[in-house]
């Protein structure tokens, strides 16, 4: 019987094994062990001294385990009832191998949270897979996540804010909190509306000790930092201001290439969005390899050509769009090589630069950059300032979502999240609200 301990991952000295079985259940061939506890005496919890003498057997209880060798496997325990002669109480001897009211084991419980853990395992598959109700493992998780404040009453000196799609019955656009520094989600809420962010904030006690928020250019947001966190610096994510001139010389891209009939050279090559924004040639992007080849269909056939070149034969084909991508550089070079200091006064010279181009996608650009001005500037502050891990978190949310075909109830969306985003198996601690 050791072998079949072994092999049920029972290591424990308190369980002896009577018997295993194989039996059919609804047409289905399944294992069935038969347990039993081989201490002797039991400590009263109440006087605290133990005691050997049995009062009775309880009915045996039939609960579920972890599935071996591809079966399903039940046990049934066959417990004692002790009964302490000093204070009359009866304890139930403990087996170690589930709670008490529970009929699943410990192990298949962890095994169902470490499923949960899996963005790509919805509810139903995890049910199946571990031949339980869709009501307890969604129990199970309510149970990890008990220890998770419905409310945040204390934040980090950092935190950022944004949103992502979820069909709410408060709105369209759910919203989550996170720290950015140490990568932590604190919240998720089912709105993004300045009074309900307000009345949710009012219930932080610690609300004059954070001293950044950052979010993106969104106003509500940061109406909502200056009433709630007064002496929080609002920083705009690079992220999102990047973007803005990205797409400015997109627009310029899009423009010619409407201009140009579909079968000619000039709209072939405008066509191709690799060809545009996301190149940089100075201070090198590592994600394009400059000086290897590329093969590219042209006139009926392949060839091989650089990027470099490729990018220069499409700049060359108007004068604007030239400019515009020079515009986009000397916008890059101050993100990546200027400091909080001068990083103002360095945008400010960009600005003019814009406006003296005549161009209307840069103009329009450089007038938002311009209303953000001083929530820009505090980017520079520090590096590690950025909405860059709440980004990825949205796309990881997609999946979530996808793989669940949505969800019904935001309440069970948002534990099985922050449960996710945060990766643990016992639920978030209280310190981790601190």
């Amino acid at each position: 019987m050791e072998e079949v301990k072994e092999l049920l991952g029972l290591k424990l000295n308190k369980v002896k094994i009577l018997k295993v079985e194989e039996k059919k259940l609804r047409k289905e061939k399944i294992q069935e062990v038969t347990l039993c506890g081989t201490v002797n005496k039991v400590k009263c919890p109440i006087c605290e001294k133990y005691t050997s003498s049995v009062h009775d057997r309880l009915k045996p209880m039939r609960i579920k385990y972890n599935k071996v060798v591809d079966r399903k496997c039940y046990l049934i325990l066959l417990k004692r009832r002790f009964i302490c002669h000093r204070c009359n109480k009866k304890i139930v001897e403990d087996l170690q191998i589930n709670l008490i009211g529970k009929t699943i084991s410990k192990s298949l419980e962890l095994k169902i949270r470490k499923d949960l853990l899996k963005p790509n395992f919805n509810i139903k598959q995890i049910a199946e897979d571990n031949d339980v109700s869709h009501n307890t493992v969604r129990n199970i998780l309510k149970d990890a996540m008990s220890d998770h404040p419905k409310y945040l009453r204390t934040l980090p000196e950092v935190i950022s804010f944004d949103e992502f799609k979820a069909d709410t019955n408060e709105g369209k656009y759910a919203f989550i909190i996170n720290n950015p520094i140490k990568k932590k989600t604190l919240d998720i809420l089912p709105n993004r509306k300045k009074d309900y962010l307000n009345s949710y904030f009012t219930r932080v006690e610690n609300r004059n000790n954070v001293k950044y928020v950052i979010s993106d250019m969104y106003e509500p947001y940061l109406l909502v930092t200056k009433s709630m966190f007064p002496k929080a610096k609002y920083v705009v994510d690079r992220f999102h201001y990047v973007t803005y001139i990205m797409d400015a010389l997109d627009d310029i891209r899009i423009k010619l290439q409407k201009s140009y009939g579909y079968n000619s050279k000039e709209y072939r090559i405008l066509k191709n969005r690799k060809n545009v924004s996301l190149l940089r040639i100075r201070y090198g992007d590592e994600r394009i390899k400059w000086y290897v080849y590329t093969k590219r269909y042209e006139k009926g056939r392949y060839v091989y050509k650089l990027p470099k070149d490729i990018l220069n034969e499409m700049l060359a084909i108007d004068d604007e769009l030239n400019r515009g991508y020079e515009l986009k550089e000397l916008f890059l070079d101050i993100v990546t090589k200027s400091d909080y200091e001068h990083a103002e006064k360095d945008l400010l010279a960009w600005i003019d630069l814009c406006k003296e181009s005549k161009i209307k996608e840069f103009i329009e650009a450089s007038k938002t950059i311009e209303n953000w001005l001083p929530y820009i500037v505090n980017s520079f502050i520090d590096e590690r300032f950025s909405n860059g891990y709440t980004e990825g978190l949205n796309n990881k949310i997609k999946v979530i979502k996808r793989n669940a075909y949505g969800f019904r109830n935001f309440e069970f969306l948002r534990l099985r999240l922050l449960y996710i985003l945060n990766g643990t198996l016992s639920g978030r601690s209280k310190k981790d609200n601190k």
